[in-house]
């Protein structure tokens, strides 16, 4: 087909830095699967495929909608669309899930219940009212969770993550008690456990948080997809009105969607024909938050007509890693095959060591970090991938030890972090002191510092506010308060409104007013600890930020909508993170500790494909070295090595470092480790 096409110049570079499959993928229009595999330039043929139709199809930028899963893969894609097509021709339309889908729910917000210039509360927000919903119910009536006490945190967390699961399952309040019955009556006739109680409580709980979501005009994360996915799928009207904006619809991830996000894309591209999806089924890890790999691997299915187009031609890792990994995800029976390949040359062995105890295994990782180090390697070019959080501590304490610099890659992002939630609440709370919009951002911020606003006073100012209609902040002077709170209040509310009605000024330094004006900043000057100093610092970056705004709302949208993930690699660190977090990353040396059987895949592993597709994952992270590593010993259990090492052929692996001239495992040769770490100690490592 490419052949008789007359390419626009803008254009040619672009497709002449394709291989024949991906540019066969990118030319091709309608129903089109890209089966990307790990390494094999999925962002370049997915902005190729953006780029032609723009360039040669003549395409609207504007028509176009382009979804991800991440802020930091959307700006990606942006740049390297304007790279391609020049300056304002990347697709208006062009960013994750839930920020396209606010998009579309605030030009018509009735359809979720809402008004406009409505709230988005993020997962934090989500887990407080969930939380204070709990609280306010009495003990006997809450079900006694498997584990924990009713009411604590664990629980409060579980029932938060069960209401987003029925709103994933596009499942309304009104909806959630037949759905809830039918499922716990297929788990029994399976004669499969569920917790009965637990989830009749949910039913009851979800229809009181979204009463307090609609009273506070605000939506969550879920509503976001949710509301716009049923108003298409119950409004023909409404479908068709959204479906024919866009003249194509192109997908990252696509082995990432969920039910609702996969209904949501299928609607929206009904008119045109036109979905683009892009994504490999072998890295479909994320089933525990909802992903369901079905979906790519029965597009065909879905979409009869549809072309399939497979790149297997890998430029990350040498031939022995792709080669170690092709043959540890052969075993998942239900992939869609394909086989990567590489012209980098086979490079080294999977080194498997196996050690008899965890400290041993730790201070070998660190050893030989140190010697790759000198050798050259920069920090940040090597990571230490584990499957669960707890893993990291004994190869935290051996870099500690070995004087080796790194960083834990965690959950919190900067819109998480205390202060900065509470900076949020406050510029929220002046800019609508008087709708009940603003209750949420009252209660997080009304005692910071101490006013003498205990439980009591609060509930009083509750109260207040139900019985006359109005916000928390305007309660405050009809309540039944002590002396001390009502005047401290009182003039909380004074320097609220008064700056809040400074329109004329950035939200930067309204927000800045705030936190010097209330007390704020002197309440962290008086905690001289290097957390205080820290939260100084970060609201001090907020205010920056803030300065480019002159409307709360965009700038409370844009803080909703960043990305929880963790900020740019460190450049002189060595990255330590799970296997889900290293998901699209790439590192000349990565370490793979714990392939235990008890641990990796796990005796309660639920999904053993899910775990191989891990491994897999994992694995194919690495571009010129991949150290895996197991113990006979952990937390004074006994170990046995991980199966998935039984699948690694022979040829493949190697049971000793590349740089050792004997073939002895490292468990027989420990004076040669300790050598190599007295060499270490001698260069200063």
């Amino acid at each position: 087909m490419s052949a008789s096409l007359s390419i626009p110049p803008r254009l040619a570079p672009v497709l002449d830095d394709l291989t024949p499959a991906q540019r066969a993928a990118a030319l091709a229009l309608g129903r089109v699967l890209v089966l990307a595999g790990a390494g094999t330039g999925k962002t370049k043929t997915l902005t190729a495929g953006v780029a032609t139709r723009i360039e040669l199809y003549g395409m609207e930028p504007s028509r176009i909608l382009c979804v991800t899963f991440t802020n930091k893969a959307a700006r990606e894609m942006r740049e390297r669309i304007t790279r391609a097509c020049g300056e304002g021709m990347a697709p208006s339309w062009l960013g994750t899930f839930h920020a396209l889908c606010a998009r579309q729910l605030r030009a018509e917000p009735d359809i979720a219940y809402l008004r406009a210039g409505f709230d988005i509360r993020d997962a934090d927000d989500t887990l407080a009212i969930v939380r204070r919903l709990i609280k306010a119910t009495p003990v006997e009536q809450l079900p006694r969770p498997e584990e924990g006490e009713p009411g604590d945190a664990r629980q409060i967390a579980k029932m938060a993550e069960r209401i987003s699961r029925l709103k994933e399952d596009l499942v309304t309040p009104d909806m959630a008690g037949h759905h809830v019955e039918a499922m716990i009556a297929r788990a029994h006739a399976q004669k499969r456990f569920v917790d009965d109680a637990g989830w009749r409580f949910v039913v009851g709980l979800y229809g009181r948080y979204q009463n307090l979501l609609r009273e506070q005009n605000a939506a969550d994360f879920g509503d976001l997809l949710m509301w716009p996915t049923l108003a298409m799928l119950k409004n023909e009207t409404y479908r068709y009105r959204w479906s024919r904006r866009f003249i194509s619809v192109m997908a990252d991830e696509f082995q990432d969607v969920n039910r609702a996000q996969f209904l949501w894309l299928k609607m929206i591209s009904e008119v045109s024909g036109e979905l683009f999806a892009v994504g490999d089924d072998s890295q479909s890890i994320y089933s525990w938050r909802g992903a369901k790999v079905g979906f790519i691997r029965g597009f065909s299915q879905e979409f009869p007509e549809a072309k399939t187009f497979k790149l297997e031609e890998n430029f990350r890792s040498t031939a022995h890693i792709l080669d170690a990994s092709n043959a540890i995800i052969a075993q998942d029976p239900s992939r869609i095959p394909k086989t990567l390949y590489t012209r980098k040359g086979a490079g080294k062995p999977i080194e498997v060591l196996q050690f008899s105890y965890i400290s041993e295994e730790a201070d070998a990782i660190a050893a030989e970090i140190g010697r790759r180090a000198a050798a050259g390697c920069p920090w940040h070019d090597i990571a230490v991938i584990y499957r669960q959080n707890r893993l990291s501590r004994s190869i935290e304490e051996a870099l500690i030890q070995a004087r080796v610099p790194y960083e834990i890659v965690g959950d919190v992002g900067f819109y998480q972090r205390v202060a900065v939630k509470d900076a949020l609440a406050l510029v929220s709370l002046a800019a609508r002191p008087d709708d009940r919009q603003s209750d949420e951002a009252f209660r997080r911020v009304a005692n910071k510092p101490s006013r003498g606003l205990g439980a009591k006073g609060l509930g009083a100012i509750e109260l207040t506010a139900r019985e006359q209609d109005i916000s928390l902040l305007c309660a405050v002077h009809g309540a039944r308060l002590s002396q001390k709170a009502a005047t401290a209040l009182t003039e909380f509310e004074r320097v609220v409104r008064e700056v809040g009605a400074q329109e004329n000024l950035s939200v930067g330094d309204r927000m800045r007013l705030l936190l010097e004006d209330t007390g704020y900043f002197d309440m962290l000057r008086a905690d001289d600890s290097d957390e205080a100093a820290t939260q100084m610092e970060n609201l001090a970056e907020l205010a920056d930020v803030a300065d480019r705004y002159r409307k709360v709302d965009h700038l409370m949208e844009h803080a909703a909508l960043a990305s929880g993930a963790p900020g740019e690699k460190g450049k002189e660190r060595v990255q330590l993170l799970t296997m889900h977090r290293a998901k699209g990353l790439e590192f000349r040396h990565v370490f793979l500790p714990a392939w235990e059987d008890s641990l990796f895949p796990g005796s309660n592993a639920r999904n053993l494909d899910e775990e191989r597709r891990l491994a897999y994952v994992a694995l194919t992270r690495a571009m010129e070295q991949a150290t895996i590593t197991c113990c006979d010993y952990r937390q004074g259990t006994s170990s046995i090595p991980s199966r998935f090492l039984d699948d690694i052929p022979s040829n493949n692996r190697i049971r000793h470092w590349n740089w050792q001239d004997d073939r002895g495992s490292l468990s027989s040769n420990r004076p040669t480790w300790e050598q190599t770490q007295r060499e270490l100690n001698a260069l200063g490592i």
